[in-house]
């Protein structure tokens, strides 16, 4: 549904694709009949449940602000020139997680939540309230959050990457290992473990790299080629 322009803008036809979702102020231009309107992820608001108040802060932080554009026009769309990397989520099988500051626009066939890493599979904190607790404390320490953006669906999506997004097959016979501040989201049924490189036997000869992101199962990571966040 979306138009690689040039390797840091993307155009799309809406008389085509249908409403389409995007982070605020990434609208770069447009021409025809379109108008913009506030959008709400679900799950991004309150009431979530047994966590409540303080997840609703959590998220709080840990979503970016998004617009619907709709009409009969053509929008272009980029954020800070960095580079963008179109996906077909539906040939990658129907569901990415996507970290927040990653994603930059979306078809809104593609249905989007805010969903728990450790409800998700992707912290490896496992389950209850000491599961959360590690995927928080791990979030803290790579930098992702406690929650991240869950599109399911047929539809495309737009991913953000200091120095480009290249995507990595993982199957349950071939891991990936990722360093965490380059890691961007994933697709398909893939689990991230947070892990450490770092035993008493090296501390201070791990080479900068004491924390990996390990991840298994089958499905596709998306890598950027920096660890620079945005």
């Amino acid at each position: 549904m979306f138009t690689v322009v040039n390797s840091k803008v993307v155009s799309v036809d809406l008389a085509r694709s249908g409403p389409v979702v995007a982070r605020r102020g990434a609208m770069l231009f447009y021409s025809g009949a379109v108008t913009f309107a506030p959008h709400q992820i679900p799950g991004a608001g309150g009431g979530m449940g047994a966590m409540g108040g303080m997840a609703g802060r959590m998220i709080a932080g840990e979503h970016e602000a998004t617009m619907v554009a709709q009409g009969t026009g053509t929008v272009h769309y980029g954020f800070r020139g960095i580079e963008t990397h179109v996906v077909d989520v539906g040939a990658l099988g129907g569901v990415i997680r996507v970290e927040a500051s990653r994603l930059l626009a979306h078809t809104s066939g593609l249905q989007a939540s805010v969903v728990s890493v450790a409800s998700s599979g992707g912290g490896g904190g496992g389950g209850g309230l000491f599961g959360s607790l590690r995927s928080a404390a791990a979030g803290a320490v790579t930098g992702q959050g406690m929650f991240t953006t869950q599109l399911s669906g047929p539809g495309s999506v737009v991913l953000l990457g200091h120095g480009g997004v290249f995507d990595l097959p993982v199957t349950p016979d071939k891991p990936v290992i990722v360093d965490p501040q380059a890691y961007v989201g994933a697709a398909g049924q893939v689990s991230t473990t947070l892990r450490s490189a770092v035993s008493w036997r090296n501390v201070g000869r791990s080479g900068g790299e004491a924390l990996q992101l390990e991840c298994t199962g089958q499905g596709t990571v998306f890598v950027q080629a920096s660890e620079e966040k945005l």
